[in-house]
């Protein structure tokens, strides 16, 4: 064997000297490489039917809970602006989720908020101004009190602290939210310090740049509630509880609902009982499973009725030392050709979602951002999948909302800090090799988006430069800046080439680019559409179209496929509308197949082979709540080799799909590595080189690169037969 392969490794030497003339692919892990990796058996691990799946011992370290809040009184006539966040209609967080908070994971208590007007009810509070820079503007009045009740006994009253927009309102130093979609902006702070009677304890602070080092407990965003008047009627209640037993989730399918939970409390738990039924709260006791069990399938529901379920943790005794919130599923048909096979939701608000395939085993992981975190890297091998490595945030609360691969190394994303580099390479033990701030002095303020692209990082909305930045991290330990271009603030770009195609979210337009020259980009053409606020896209049979996704534009919010192949006349051909209400984000394309990430919606799958008349092909919904907005899934990624689709949901997490039945797409027999119609010729041989000693692509389509038919791609049996084949007259390879 060890001669045969050095006669293997002689051949290659030979050949990539006969062949120096052609071009090599660049060594890198953007959307291309996953294309068609050799899978293993099609997860053969279905969430069919267990009754009880995962296993997970409960922790004996007191976790965040989860939070709930609750009105009481005649009539709601307080809501919030549904900003994704935990409760009370997306409107109110754990302060650390919402500017940052100094506290722990055993500090939060449960708080009620009493609303009630007059000289003896008022609370003296600190004031910010958000048109300022959330600076302290003096001290203001909030018509009413809040609480610990962590010993309802003897209650402890809290200061508050709220924000005030004079563009949004008058600053008048009373807190006073109108129904305005935003509500003025007069967020509201619910300290952890006993209330001072002066409202002075947070003079002198900043509310959002000095979060970090407060004691903000709770964080609303209010408005009041759309049809109703502030003060409708008094005294009323909002009262903020926690669960540790947390982010109980069901997921429905027709007559199903898978349950997913997990433990945060710190005492030792026995067994957890499952209580579901037709009626609230839900008194049927389902089952009772072992406490290191946090996962329960309840079955032979009817489709269509809703049910309420709730965990309850007990202790050897039986007695209940934590419970769950409640919550109610509808069963239903959620999904067309998109199977689900895991589902992951172990942290908080999510943003997007990468791929990452280790080159050493092929073994598939998802990157997701947990925004106020990091990134979790997730085992998709596993069963059920499980977080085996994080990359955490310089600062928590800063927001990482995106993650791209270079081959084992991550790009991480974050609005309010600079990006950081990876090594990946060891998934269990992510460590940092960059900071790319350190590099020049950019990216203080953060970025919003990036693209991996040849030995390129193309960092886009730098809120310090705004467009485009272009760094050559073909050393990932020391990136170097080429380039800029900076026309106006990109949302997010697509590359085909040479060819960047950038999204002026704002209605600047969207511009084609050349970037042959990395130091010194050039304009090709900018376009535009009446109502525009275009987001992201993708192009299309190389660049002769682009499938645009809008976001904020005053046209609908949905994708539209334009024809770019005469510049001097662009003309959009097709809108696809899922729901006239709903947004569309982020969309991909593998193939002639365009996975759309559609808030609300789901994951949209569309046959885009004809631009001009695309077909949908299946969906899965993650989010079924009867709302439109920035709500649901955020990112698809549709890369992978075993043709598994992962989806990052901001409030549910990680969906991994599979398309039913999976993506093929060989055509004539194997050995087409390339793509160009012919089999087994030499440029065939110098892309199975490239892939195989350079860290290139993997072949558009498996199949052809699997050349002697044993089930693995493009690995240097392949390469042995191709030489093989070319040089010695061997035989040819077998059809797909």
């Amino acid at each position: 064997m060890y001669q045969n392969v050095k006669r293997i490794l002689a051949t290659v030497a030979f050949f990539s000297i006969l062949i120096s003339g052609v071009s090599a692919q660049p060594y890198y892990q953007s959307k291309e490489d996953y294309i068609n990796r050799q899978p293993s058996a099609i997860h053969e691990e279905r969430l069919s039917n267990p009754k009880i799946t995962k296993s997970q011992a409960a922790s004996s370290v007191l976790g965040e809970p989860d939070i709930e809040a609750v009105w009481a009184g005649a009539t709601v006539w307080m809501s919030g602006y549904n900003y994704g966040l935990e409760t009370f209609g997306g409107s109110i967080a754990k302060a650390k989720d919402f500017f940052g908070s100094n506290l722990g994971a055993g500090d939060y208590v449960p708080v009620r908020i009493i609303f009630q007007t007059g000289a003896p009810n008022q609370t003296l509070c600190q004031t910010f101004r958000r048109d300022l820079g959330y600076v302290s503007s003096g001290v203001g009045t909030f018509p009413g009190q809040a609480y610990d009740i962590s010993d309802p006994d003897n209650p402890r009253r809290l200061n508050i602290c709220f924000v005030e927009d004079n563009p949004s309102g008058p600053a008048n130093l009373t807190w006073d939210p109108n129904s305005a979609t935003l509500g003025k902006r007069e967020y509201l702070f619910i300290m952890l310090s006993a209330y001072d009677g002066t409202g002075m304890t947070y003079a002198g602070q900043n509310i959002n740049a000095g979060a970090s080092g407060l004691d903000e407990l709770y964080s609303w965003w209010p408005r009041v509630a759309t049809g109703h008047t502030f003060f409708e009627n008094q005294p009323c209640t909002l009262t903020i509880s926690n669960y540790y037993v947390r982010k109980l989730m069901g997921v429905p399918s027709e007559t199903e609902v898978i349950l997913n939970w997990n433990y945060a409390g710190a005492a030792s738990v026995d067994h957890f009982d499952i209580y579901g039924g037709k009626t609230s709260p839900p008194t049927t006791l389902l089952d009772q499973v072992s406490g290191s069990l946090t996962r329960y399938t309840a079955t032979s529901l009817t489709t269509g009725d809703t049910y309420y379920f709730r965990v309850e943790a007990d202790d050897a005794a039986r007695s209940i030392v934590a419970t769950s919130k409640e919550i109610t599923v509808t069963p239903q048909i959620v999904a067309s050709n998109l199977e689900l096979l895991d589902f992951w939701n172990e942290r908080g608000l999510y943003g997007g979602c990468w791929g990452y395939t280790d080159p050493v085993d092929d073994k598939e992981y998802a990157l997701l951002a947990c925004r106020n975190e990091g990134i979790s890297i997730i085992d998709l091998s596993l069963n059920p999948i499980q977080e085996v490595g994080f990359m955490p945030l310089v600062t928590e609360g800063n927001d990482s909302k995106e993650v791209k691969v270079y081959g084992d190394y991550a790009i991480v994303i974050a609005e309010y800090e600079p990006t950081q580099i990876f090594d990946i390479s060891d998934v269990t033990n992510p460590v940092k090799v960059a900071d790319v701030m350190n590099i020049t002095g950019d990216g203080t303020n953060g970025a919003h988006n990036c693209m991996v692209d040849g030995d390129y990082l193309y960092v886009i909305g730098n809120h310090d430069i705004g467009g485009l930045e272009i760094w050559d991290i073909s050393t990932p330990a020391a990136p170097v800046s080429v380039g800029t271009f900076q026309p106006f603030y990109y949302h997010d770009v697509d590359i085909h080439n040479d060819t960047l195609i950038g999204f002026g979210i704002y209605g600047d337009g969207i511009d084609l680019v050349n970037i042959a020259n990395k130091t010194s980009p050039s304009l090709i053409r900018r376009f535009h559409y009446p109502g525009e606020g275009s987001h992201n896209g993708e192009f299309l049979q190389g660049h002769q179209y682009v499938a645009i996704g809008d976001e904020i534009g005053s046209a609908g919010n949905h994708t539209r496929m334009f024809d770019l192949r005469d510049l001097d006349n662009i003309n959009k051909i097709y809108d696809i509308i899922v729901d006239p209400n709903a947004v569309a984000h982020n969309c991909y394309a593998r193939n002639d197949t365009l996975y759309i990430a559609h808030y609300s919606e789901g994951v949209r799958m569309w046959d885009v082979s004809d631009p001009f008349n695309p077909v949908e092909l299946g969906y899965y919904d993650s989010y079924l709540q009867p709302v439109y907005g920035y709500v649901g899934v955020w990112n698809v990624f549709p890369f992978f080799a075993s043709g598994k689709v992962i989806a990052s949901d901001m409030q549910s997490g990680l969906f991994v799909l599979q398309p039913t039945p999976p993506p093929s797409c060989c055509i004539g027999n194997r050995g087409d590595l390339n793509g160009d119609g012919t089999n087994a010729n030499v440029l065939d041989l110098n892309y199975c080189v490239n892939r195989i000693f350079r860290g290139g692509a993997m072949p558009a389509c498996l199949p052809e690169g699997d050349v002697n038919s044993d089930g693995i791609s493009t690995n240097i049996l392949d390469l042995n037969y191709l030489v093989n084949r070319i040089f010695r007259g061997g035989p040819a390879p077998g059809a797909c």
